[in-house]
Order: C-alpha cells, then sequence, then structure tokens
C-alpha cells in the first residue's frame, strides 16, 4: 500500500546555508521516495541547467526528479547488480563532472568565489538587483560575482571607467554595465590562466604512441583486405507471368541457355546465351539489368546450379537467374595494398594500438591505457576508431584529470553542485537501464538478433554490419510486435502497399519507436511512483499525480467519449495504445474504440484501415464480426471502393454464416452485384409509398 505522508517543515529551512555551501544538505530534503532522497540542491541545478522554471513546478519535480527517484528505486530493488554496475559506469565519468563543476561554475560563473562569500555580498546589496527578477540567489549568481569582482578590485574598475571605457560621469546603469563588462574580461583571463599548462601544473603526461608498421597492420587485419565474393550469373528477362512457366523442372545450364536465347527480352545477354558474367556481391549487375534487390539475399549459401524464382529488378523488369559458378573472398596479396595501408596509416584511418600501451600518466604513473581507451569508447563515443578520434579523446581526458585535481583541491567534490550532478547521473542510469530492462531489449537471444538480421539487414544504420547493427537489432527485437501488425495492417492502403510484413518492420519502428517508447517510459515511471512510498516535505507545492496509467487514461477517454468530445476520446485511448503496446487485452480493446470513433468522425478511410487491422490481429475477438462488417460496409457505402467491398463481405458471409448482419451484408453483396440497381429499386420504392 502507498503510503503519502506531507511532512510540516517550514520552507524557510529549504534554504538554510550549511558550512560553504550556497545548499544545504539534511535540512534541504524535498522528498524520499523509497529509499531515494531527492533534495533542494538537486532542483536547483535544474533550473540552473534550463534557465528557470520551465512548468507547473509539481509536475515538474515530477518530470525530472521524482519519477527518475522512483524508478531509480525500483530498478535497485528489481536488479540489485544495476547499482554496482553504475558504479563502474560512473568511475569513467567523474573527472569530467568534476571539471564541469569547475570550469562552469568554480571558475566561469562564481569567478573562483565561494557560494558563501557571494551570498553574503548578494544579501548586503540587494538594491542592485532588479526589483522584478526572481529572487532567487543562484539565479543571479554569475552577476553577483561581477560586482563582487568590480568592489573587490575598485580601484582597478575605476581605472577601467575612466581609461577604457572613458566615462566621466556614469550613471548608476552605466556602472553596472561596466561592472559586468569589467568582470567578464577578468573571467577570459581566468580562465586562460587556469588552462595554461594545466597538464603540467598537474604532473600529467600524454604519451606519444608507438609506430604502425603496415605489414603488422596487413596480418592484423585481414578481413579489411579481402576481395569481394560474387557470383557467375546467366539470366532470362521476360515478362514475370511467362518467366513463372519457363521452367517446370530444375534446367541443366545449357538448357538454360537454350531458354534465354529463344525468349529473353535483354538483347545484349541473349545473344550470349544469357550470360551476365561475375557479378560482385550488392554491385550493380550489368547489361542494363541494374538493381535486383532480392538476388543476392536469394543467391547466399546456395550451390552450382541452383536456378531462382522470378525475381524484380528496380526498374519493374522481371528475371530468372541460374548460378554456373562461386567466387569465394580471396585475400589481397600485401604488395597489391602495401601504398594504400601505408596512406591509410599515415591519415590515421588504419589505426592500430596494443591493449597494454599506457595512454596517460600522472606523476609518471599509468592512469589510462589502451584498453581503458576501447572501454570508454564502447560505454560513451561508440563510434569506429582512428587517429585523430583517438588523439581527441586522450586529450579531452587528459584535461579532465588535471582539471578534477584542480576542482579536489577547492574542496568542489563536496559542492552542492558536485554533489547534485552525481546523484542525477546515477538516477539517469539508474532509469534508463530499468526501462530497458522492461523493454525486454537486453535478454534477446543471439539467434533471434541473427535471424532478424538475415531478415532485414540493419534495420535503423543502413549499411552496418551484423556486430555494428547489434543493438538497433535488440531495439527492433523487443518493440511491441502489437504496433508492428497493427501499422502494418492499418496502413496496408499505402505505407506499407507492396511490402511484406518482414519488409515493412523497419518502417513501422522508425515512425513509431520515439512515441512508443516515451509514452512507455512515462508508463514505467508512473508505475513504479504510484506503487512507491513517498514523503514530500515541500508543504507548499501539491503533489503532482501522474496520469500515465491504464485506469486513469481509460476513465478520461471514456468520460470525454460520454461528453461528446470523441477526437479528444481519441487521443486518450492512443495514449494507451502507445503506453501499453505489449499489453494485447488493452491495446484491443482500445484499437476497436478508436476505429469505432474515427468511423463516428466520417474519417472512413482511417476506420477502414483500422477496421482492418482488428479483424486480422484479433479473428476470434467478440468484436471482430462488426469490424469486418463495418470495414466492407465503409468500402462500399463510403469509399466507393465496391471490388474490395465484395470480397470483404463475401469473406463475411463465409466466417459468419449464423451472424445478425448476415442480412444487411447479403444485401450489401447483391447490390454491388446488380451494380446499384438494388439501391435504386429501393429508393424508387419509397418514393412511391411517400
Amino acid at each position: 500500500m502507498k503510503a503519502k505522508l506531507l511532512t510540516l517543515v517550514s520552507l524557510a529551512s529549504l534554504f538554510i546555508l550549511n558550512g560553504c555551501n550556497g545548499i544545504g544538505d539534511k535540512d534541504t530534503l524535498l522528498a524520499r521516495i523509497d529509499g531515494e532522497k531527492v533534495y533542494q540542491e538537486d532542483y536547483a541545478l535544474l533550473l540552473k541547467n534550463a534557465g528557470g522554471l520551465k512548468a507547473v513546478k509539481n509536475q515538474y519535480l515530477y518530470d525530472n526528479l521524482y519519477s527518475k527517484a522512483a524508478l531509480s528505486a525500483k530498478a535497485v530493488e528489481e536488479y540489485p547488480e544495476l547499482e554496482e554496475q553504475w558504479k563502474a559506469y560512473y568511475a569513467d565519468l567523474d573527472a569530467r563532472v568534476l571539471t564541469m563543476v569547475y570550469q562552469r561554475y568554480y571558475v566561469s560563473e562564481n569567478m573562483t568565489y565561494s557560494d558563501a562569500e557571494l551570498r553574503q555580498f548578494y544579501d548586503a546589496n540587494r538594491s542592485m538587483f532588479p526589483e522584478d527578477s526572481t529572487g532567487d540567489f543562484l539565479s543571479v549568481r554569475p552577476l553577483v560575482a561581477s560586482y563582487y569582482y568590480a568592489s573587490k578590485n575598485a580601484d582597478a574598475f575605476a581605472a577601467y571607467i575612466k581609461d577604457s571605457l572613458k566615462l566621466e560621469n556614469p550613471t548608476a546603469e552605466d556602472s553596472l554595465k561596466a561592472k559586468k563588462s569589467f568582470a567578464d574580461a577578468r573571467r577570459i583571463a581566468l580562465q586562460q590562466e587556469l588552462s595554461t599548462d594545466v597538464l603540467a601544473k598537474h604532473n600529467i603526461e600524454i604519451k606519444e604512441l608507438p609506430p604502425v608498421d603496415p605489414k603488422v597492420y596487413y596480418n592484423k587485419h585481414q578481413d579489411k583486405f579481402m576481395t569481394v565474393p560474387g557470383y557467375e550469373l546467366y539470366h532470362v528477362q521476360a515478362d514475370s507471368a511467362k518467366l513463372a512457366g519457363l521452367f517446370t523442372e530444375k534446367p541443366t545450364l545449357e538448357q538454360f541457355k537454350s531458354v534465354a536465347v529463344a525468349n529473353s527480352k535483354n538483347a545484349k545477354t541473349a545473344k550470349d546465351s544469357g550470360y551476365v558474367g561475375h557479378v560482385k556481391v550488392d554491385y550493380v549487375l550489368p547489361y542494363g539489368i541494374g538493381v535486383v534487390p532480392q538476388l543476392m539475399p536469394t543467391l547466399k549459401d546456395k550451390e552450382p546450379g541452383f536456378v531462382t524464382p522470378v525475381l524484380k529488378a528496380s526498374d519493374n523488369t522481371f528475371h530468372v537467374f541460374y548460378l554456373a559458378g562461386i567466387d569465394a573472398s580471396r585475400l589481397k596479396p600485401f604488395d597489391r595494398v602495401d601504398v594504400g595501408i601505408a596512406n591509410a596509416i599515415k591519415e590515421g584511418f588504419y589505426f592500430d594500438v596494443d591493449t597494454s600501451v599506457v595512454l596517460i600518466t600522472k606523476a609518471g604513473e599509468p592512469v589510462f591505457t589502451e584498453a581503458d581507451m576501447i572501454r570508454f569508447n564502447e560505454k560513451f563515443v561508440k563510434r569506429a576508431m582512428n587517429r585523430n578520434l583517438h588523439d581527441r579523446i586522450v586529450s579531452m581526458l587528459a584535461e579532465a584529470f588535471a582539471f578534477a585535481d584542480a576542482a579536489k583541491e577547492a574542496h568542489l567534490n563536496h559542492s552542492w553542485e558536485y554533489r547534485a550532478m552525481v546523484r542525477q547521473s546515477r538516477w539517469d542510469y539508474l532509469s534508463e537501464h530499468y526501462i530497458q530492462k522492461k523493454f525486454g531489449c537486453e535478454n534477446i537471444p543471439e539467434d533471434t538478433l541473427k535471424a532478424l538480421y538475415d531478415r532485414t539487414g540493419s534495420p535503423i544504420h543502413v549499411g552496418y554490419d551484423y556486430e555494428q547493427a547489434k543493438d538497433d537489432l535488440r531495439k527492433v527485437a523487443a518493440f511491441p510486435v502489437n504496433m508492428y501488425k497493427h501499422e502494418y495492417y492499418m496502413g496496408y492502403r499505402m505505407l506499407y502497399v507492396g511490402k511484406t510484413f518482414e519488409e515493412s518492420i523497419p518502417v513501422v519502428y522508425a515512425r513509431r519507436s520515439d512515441e512508443v517508447e516515451r509514452l512507455m517510459s512515462e508508463r514505467f515511471a508512473a508505475e513504479a511512483y504510484s506503487k512507491a512510498t513517498v514523503h514530500l516535505y515541500d508543504t507548499g507545492v501539491a503533489e503532482y499525480k501522474p496520469t500515465m496509467i491504464a485506469s486513469v487514461l481509460l476513465a478520461r477517454a471514456d468520460s470525454l467519449y460520454q461528453a461528446g468530445k470523441k477526437s479528444d476520446a481519441y487521443y486518450e485511448y492512443r495514449k494507451v495504445m502507445f503506453a501499453y503496446a505489449d499489453n494485447d487485452s488493452l491495446f484491443e480493446h482500445v484499437a476497436y474504440e478508436m476505429a469505432q470513433i474515427e468511423s463516428e468522425n466520417e474519417e472512413f478511410q482511417d476506420a477502414e484501415g483500422d477496421y482492418y487491422a482488428f479483424y486480422k490481429m484479433w479473428p476470434n475477438s467478440p468484436n471482430a464480426e462488426k469490424a469486418m462488417f463495418s470495414r466492407g460496409f465503409i468500402l462500399n457505402e463510403n469509399l466507393g471502393q465496391n471490388e474490395q467491398a465484395l470480397e470483404v463481405l463475401e469473406e463475411f458471409l463465409q466466417k459468419y454464416p449464423n451472424s445478425e448482419l448476415k442480412e444487411s451484408a447479403q444485401w450489401l453483396v447483391d447490390n454491388i452485384k446488380s451494380n446499384g440497381k438494388l439501391a435504386e429499386d429501393l429508393m424508387k420504392k419509397i418514393e412511391a409509398e411517400e
């Protein structure tokens, strides 16, 4: 049972100073959500990074802090190993976080002054800040630092006014503007001073890399220097119907050549018995044949003598191919590629470093090796490595190690910004990984991924090989099959015309994945929060109740529908469809409701597609009968597609011979077959009776 306790704590206590930090610790607790604590400093960091409050405060707190805390608590509860994984992950981030705290907050904002020092100046000089400001110290902290610096360097500032700005009697407004520009100039100088020789100051050294030997690289990476495999092919080009009848039995090569001479429409190959030649995998075919998308997948793992089924080329011509031979991939000799390898090494494209090589040292001791680089790239950068990228990452990390030392010397590893950034990073990691586990991305078997790759190739990043595409394949494989099917059937008329279900998968994923994943993530957060034990300590802010819960969404949709707001109800049902795409019963329920609303709103094309999707996906549902009849009716009466309507209605009569809608369906069928004469006669009869 969920307990919500609103503890009476004075809001004033949220801003009590604790030591030298501008925001306190134990006295600044905003919420406790299961085992997670949310502090005022977490909210303050959000506001600073966002440039102020961007929504109603209670929802802003929920969206950015409370929901993530709830997900993190649930993550640690259900998957305790995530806590240790987070610690290992963060170990590579800590230096970069400290660098940000040092450069952005300590130097750029505070100009190396402490929060306590600046707060004291701010409280003593409130008249210097606009009356319409937020009244929040943190929102104007950079300006406070600027004015404080000018006051601490009064003689230099006076000289700046007189000599640089040439102002004899500056107004109060001129003086404030001058203080800001005076301080900004110091900020630039300060950043340069602190960055100059930063590596040497902290005993950080970037080590020279050993040279890459072309022959060693060649021997180690022979897969890069293989010839492209291919096939020796013959073909016949003709109409698809004619091709289908040419080879009732498997022909010999001589028989195939004779058929090609007699029947092929391709004059260039027909005169040479249909000979296409040696064709490399995934290359364009010669003699005007062009691209045949299914040719290479069809030939994969086949033996010489294999005859393909009828295949369609990109120019809408049709072909049958005979596999005469296989050109296996071979290693190119070194003397054929040595110059290219040497040039690629010089340009940094070919690049290889042993995992034991030390890249960065501190006081002569290794702190970062090539093995660390490989791990870092896999975790954060996720790009193919070359010399230029490698050098940039090493330089960035070396500076991060140095600035992290500088931050620790200034005790910034105890600052409120650092604490808040670490917590935010942890919540982001735990919540994101929990959601991925909920999606099921991490539990897809290897053979399932390989089978998907064989069917669709790289579904998101075209051209990726299997290893490169693995993460994408996991996402596509874990994507709810309900959404794949519903989109495919619903969009049969235009979006996926001519595509098989397998061919539609990458397209559906590209169209719908962002919205499905966003709404499912909101649902997981709402469910975690609603089941958590939540203590809220800020009595001045009402608790936000998350709405991405099925019962809440359905109740709202039903209420809107009853109030006549059918379009609004439709979009609430749609939220359920996307947020609960993995829930068969909910998906089925809202799919029918959405089709009904489209029909009632006279959105007939959409309704027809959704009715079709419904009875294809749930043929045994009690609503499948009504969905099929409704589709046939719409095709006939509203869309004027009588031929298709006839097919649907006759299928209906065959499948539901005892339906209450049988007579209506039969009348529609008879009317279509009479070319509308039954309807005309009926209208005449009605008019006569009137």
